[in-house]
């Protein structure tokens, strides 16, 4: 993977840094009020950018442990667009790619996309929005097919925890791993220390005293991820987040192929929202037990 700059016309590409933060979200804002308003769908208005704020941590944490992967393209010192995967064991999930709209159409998203691959991984994962056909179409012709949606629930949710509703326990990095393993295919301990550290509470579910989920809730990103040994252990876990969650608006996204999780949403009474779109590279199996953290990291 290349480490140094090279540029293409104007624009050069180079490895991302911490000090480019502010710029990536220039470029995101940009984009996404340029798409948005060419669809007819409402977005932001935007806060200004927070270096302590959710975008700024959760970018701050692809660049700490999978830097390799995070790319800027830039024309006379200004960032025109960025990159940004994760890696996993052998699966390689797609974060961001972002264009500044004055500068799309030239190939700048195709060459940061090739940057950000992982030749090496024997499986890749991608969540675009539903109304962005350029991106999907992009991801189609390196083989990451849109499979599922990933559907979007908003509201205060009016649910009980059920009559055999899951124990809280503390979380064990061991207990977590072989969930994840379950749930994902591959180990998030890189990942776990982030969650705890942005959410509120973190909360290990036990089945008749053995750990069957885990979810993470309040702080800075709300409900998410929610991940479970099966289907069913994930949609228990979820339900007793939403049970405790009566009198707080929440959002979560939650895969289409994941069944038993969107029950819970939709019995819990929460609406929908705007639906992205989940990409699997083929052989890689659809999530039925897990609900994720974000478009960012899954």
């Amino acid at each position: 993977m290349p480490r140094v700059a090279e540029s293409t016309g104007t624009v050069e590409f180079r490895a991302a840094a911490d000090a480019d933060l502010e710029g990536e979200y220039a470029v995101f804002v940009a984009a996404q009020q340029e798409l948005h308003s060419r669809r007819g769908a409402a977005w932001g208005p935007a806060p200004p950018f927070d270096p302590a704020g959710r975008w700024a941590q959760v970018h701050r944490h692809l660049l700490t442990h999978d830097g390799r992967h995070s790319f800027v393209a830039e024309d006379g010192g200004r960032v025109v667009g960025f990159t940004a995967a994760l890696t996993r064991g052998e699966c390689w999930f797609f974060s961001a790619l972002f264009i500044d709209p004055a500068y799309q159409g030239q190939g700048i998203g195709s060459r940061l996309l090739s940057l950000a691959w992982n030749p090496e991984a024997r499986h890749r994962i991608t969540i675009t929005e539903a109304i962005q056909p350029v991106s999907t179409g992009l991801y189609a012709r390196r083989g990451l097919l849109p499979l599922a949606p990933v559907l979007g629930f908003a509201g205060r949710p009016a649910i009980t925890p059920g009559e055999h509703a899951l124990k809280p326990a503390a979380p064990a990095p061991a207990v977590l791993r072989a969930i994840d393993l379950a749930a994902y295919g591959f180990d998030r301990a890189a990942d776990h220390e982030f969650w705890a550290r942005t959410s509120a509470q973190a909360t290990l579910w036990t089945r008749d005293g053995k750990p069957c989920a885990y979810s993470y809730s309040g702080g800075l990103f709300g409900i998410g991820p929610v991940a479970g040994l099966d289907p069913a252990s994930a949609a228990q876990a979820l339900r007793a987040e939403l049970a405790a969650s009566a009198d707080t608006d929440i959002q979560i996204d939650i895969p289409g192929t994941a069944t038993s999780l969107t029950q819970i949403a939709i019995q819990a009474g929460l609406r929908l929202t705007d639906p992205g779109l989940l990409l699997l590279s083929p052989g890689q199996p659809p999530p039925t037990s897990y609900a994720i953290h974000s478009y960012w990291l899954l």
